[in-house]
């Protein structure tokens, strides 16, 4: 199972400039639910963050502490209805549903007014939907690999209805909100080829280097889909985030946290913007350093060798891939992660017997692995 290297920032200096206040967690009834929200209050232009399909706003947490001691406004992220703490109307769970049930909470708040949006992969589509509802609200964006329009052609939705419809139906009991999730793509997707994301409005693109695709056909897709987008508008600006995968912000903090800076710059009165910018020096140098640590540290560590495994998978270099993953296994005999990747390996290049044994392994490490329970459902089932 592919883990993503996870990066926290030390910044003491930030710390002795600036104390933000303590991070508040606050429940929104918003009608027939309540809504979770997370917010560290400032002064400012707030910035809402929209996380990916599948996360709740815990995933903003390493970022959020850094981001507020620079900027010095107020951040808010929240989980969509279904996900963390938030609840769920099952009889309203559509894209349309979340947003009205998200400015009511928003609203309820009191940040209903001039907004910066941050969105990584499905919060993409809730980040364009909500500016094409208040563009004159939202002051600026920063897309983090996330979902646009433009890749999801009608023959890419029609090749996934089906896996759409099974993933449905797994998380039907167990993950609801998830489950909801897939059964609304396709409508989902129709309702954002109506909405386009407002060209008057500033924002930074960052795509991945390393995309969430394995396949050659869906990776040239996906960044041509970001280069089109960037370059639609001349307030948009279009970044590479090299050697960074999906989850860019953990891969690269820094490059992501820069970019809601500049954006955030743009909202400030001359010397409020140039105060910024002095703080920002200070951060980059300190982030530099200890990026520059973190590498040697990542190197040939149990994340560097998986990243370097699924790599040679998604290039169909199938047995390099499983030695790599053996290679982390003999380092990392007690991660539950390495035997679930060189089981996947196994399973890819058609070796069943050596992918259950190694599922099977990881679940003893780790009862709790549900990939690798599923995966072993399948393939005890399947006919040899």
């Amino acid at each position: 199972m592919k883990k993503l290297f996870q990066v926290i920032l030390m910044l003491p200096w930030l710390g002795a400039a600036f104390a933000a206040e303590p991070a508040t967690d606050t429940m929104v009834d918003v009608g027939s639910y309540k809504l979770h929200f997370h917010v560290i209050k400032g002064h400012g232009t707030p910035i809402l963050f929209e996380s990916g399909g599948g996360d709740d706003e815990t995933v903003w947490h390493d970022l959020l502490p850094p981001l507020a001691d620079l900027t010095q406004t107020t951040l808010i992220a929240y989980d969509r209805p279904g996900f963390g703490k938030s609840g769920l109307d099952t009889n309203r769970h559509s894209i349309k549903d979340n947003l009205d049930d998200l400015e009511k909470g928003l609203k309820a708040l009191g940040y209903d007014g001039k907004l910066i949006l941050v969105a990584h992969s499905l919060g993409g589509f809730y980040a364009t939907l909500y500016a094409a509802r208040h563009p004159d609200a939202v002051q600026g964006a920063v897309l983090v690999d996330a979902n646009l329009v433009c890749f999801f052609t009608p023959e890419h939705v029609a090749a996934n209805e089906q896996p759409n419809e099974a993933l449905r139906m797994k998380f039907k009991d167990s993950r609801p909100g998830l489950s909801y999730l897939y059964g609304e793509i396709t409508s989902t997707v129709a309702l954002m080829r109506q909405t386009p994301f407002p060209t008057r409005i500033p924002l930074i693109d960052i795509v991945s280097d390393k995309t969430p695709f394995r396949n050659d056909a869906d990776i040239q897709l996906w960044k041509s889909c970001h280069r089109q987008f960037a370059d639609e508008a001349n307030n948009r600006q279009g970044i590479v985030a090299n050697d960074a995968g999906h989850y860019v912000y953990k891969a690269n903090p820094a490059l992501v946290i820069n970019a809601i800076a500049k954006i955030y710059a743009a909202t400030l009165p001359d010397r409020e913007r140039l105060a910024l910018l002095d703080r920002a020096l200070g951060y980059n140098l300190d982030a530099a350093n200890q990026a520059r640590k973190q590498q040697a540290e990542y190197r040939h560590s149990e994340d560097d060798l998986n990243d370097w495994g699924y790599q040679l998978m998604a290039r169909g270099e199938k047995q390099r891939a499983i030695d790599v993953f053996k290679l982390s296994v003999e380092l990392h005999p007690a991660s539950a992660n390495v035997y679930d990747s060189l089981a996947e390996s196994y399973e890819a290049l058609g070796d069943k017997r050596q992918a259950i044994a190694n599922y099977q392994h990881s679940l003893q490490l780790k009862p709790s692995n549900e990939h690798a329970k599923e995966r072993l459902r399948v393939l005890q089932t399947a006919p040899n």
